[in-house]
Formats: structure tokens, C-alpha cells, sequence
């Protein structure tokens, strides 16, 4: 065998040796990186439900915010209509009873 076909055949197999441990390497960083995407899919996925129970409960309360709120305007509305349509007008000092309750 000649030095010059003796330094190809080292040559193909040094390259097929990169190519496999390139290959292999590529491969297992996929892995480790596919991996990682199903992990940070996951805890985003159970994220994202946290918020949406959150959003429900502060949804709620905003709900109940507003329901307050036109209620306190209804009552407003209705003491304005009271004073100025009807003439109605909150008692002064002399009109006012205070009923005192005793204890047995």
C-alpha cells in the first residue's frame, strides 16, 4: 500500500468520524433544545391559566364595582329629581323627632 492511498483512506475517515460526532452532537443538542421548548410551552400554558382565572375573579369584582356605582348614581339621580321636581328638601333641626329605645 502506498503512503498516498494510506493518507486518503485516513483522511475519508477522520471526515466520516467529524461528520458522525457532528451529526450525533447536532442531534442531541435538537433534543435538549426540543426539550426545553416542551417545558417552557407547558409552564406558559399553565401561566396563561392562572391569568384567565385571575381575569375571571377581577372581572367579578369590576361587576360589582359598576353595579355600586349606578346604584349610588340611581340614588343620586333620584334625590335631585326629589329636590328640584317635587321641592323636596332634607328637615331642618326643628323638624326632626329623635326616638330614643329602651333597653330591658
Amino acid at each position: 500500500m502506498q503512503y498516498s492511498e494510506w493518507l486518503r483512506r485516513q483522511h475519508k475517515m477522520i471526515i466520516k468520524t467529524l461528520s458522525i460526532f457532528f451529526l450525533s452532537t447536532s442531534a442531541f443538542f435538537s433534543c435538549i433544545y426540543s426539550v426545553k421548548q416542551t417545558y417552557d410551552y407547558k409552564n406558559y400554558f399553565s401561566i396563561t391559566d392562572r391569568l384567565k382565572v385571575e381575569i375571571e375573579g377581577l372581572s367579578f369584582h369590576s361587576n360589582v364595582l359598576i353595579e355600586e356605582v349606578q346604584y349610588f348614581r340611581n340614588q343620586l339621580t333620584l334625590r335631585e329629581i326629589a329636590q328640584k321636581n317635587l321641592g323636596m328638601r332634607p328637615p331642618s333641626k326643628k323638624e326632626k323627632f329623635i326616638i330614643y329605645k329602651k333597653k330591658s
